[in-house]
C-alpha cells in the first residue's frame, strides 16, 4: 500500500456528535474532553491513520471502553481511538499500516447509551492536542 500520510480513522459514513463531542467540551467532575467524537453505524471499520506501532490496547470499563493507541511511524504522536466494539483487532507490539483495519465502531464504556462513536485523541509528546483540523484534512482525503 503507497504511503500518503494519514487517512481518516472511520471509513464509512460518518457524523459529528456536535458540540459534546469537541475538544475541550465540559465534563463531569471538572474534566474536559481531551478528544474528538465522530458517530457512525455500530460495526463500521476503523483503520490505522499513520503507519505505526501498537502500544497499548485494552478495556476500561469506566470511560474508555475497549480501546488502541498507536505511535505514529516518525513522529512524536500517537493516536487513541476508543469505544471500540470489541477489543482491537491488533495487538500489542504489533507494526500496523496506514488504512489496516484496527478494529470497528462501537460504544464500550462510558458511551453505552450514547449512541455509536469513535472517541478519536491526539497527543503530541503525551499532551492531548485538538485533533479536529487533522481529521477535517484526513476525511477530505480519504
Amino acid at each position: 500500500m503507497p504511503f500518503y500520510g494519514h487517512v481518516f480513522p472511520v471509513q464509512a459514513a460518518h457524523a459529528t456528535r456536535g458540540a459534546v463531542g469537541l475538544f475541550h467540551a465540559p465534563r463531569n467532575g471538572g474534566r474536559i474532553h481531551e478528544g474528538f467524537d465522530i458517530t457512525a453505524r455500530c460495526g463500521a471499520r476503523l483503520v490505522a491513520v499513520r503507519n505505526g506501532r501498537v502500544v497499548r490496547r485494552g478495556f476500561d470499563p469506566v470511560l474508555y471502553g475497549n480501546y488502541l493507541t498507536i505511535r505514529g511511524e516518525g513522529q512524536r504522536r500517537t493516536y487513541f481511538y476508543s469505544h471500540l466494539l470489541r477489543p482491537a483487532a491488533v495487538r500489542r507490539g504489533q507494526w500496523v499500516f496506514e488504512g489496516q483495519r484496527v478494529g470497528a465502531v462501537g460504544e464500550t464504556g462510558n458511551a453505552v447509551g450514547t449512541g455509536c462513536h469513535l472517541h478519536f485523541e491526539v497527543h503530541r509528546r503525551g499532551i492531548p492536542v485538538d485533533p479536529t483540523p487533522l481529521l477535517r484534512r484526513w476525511d477530505r482525503w480519504s
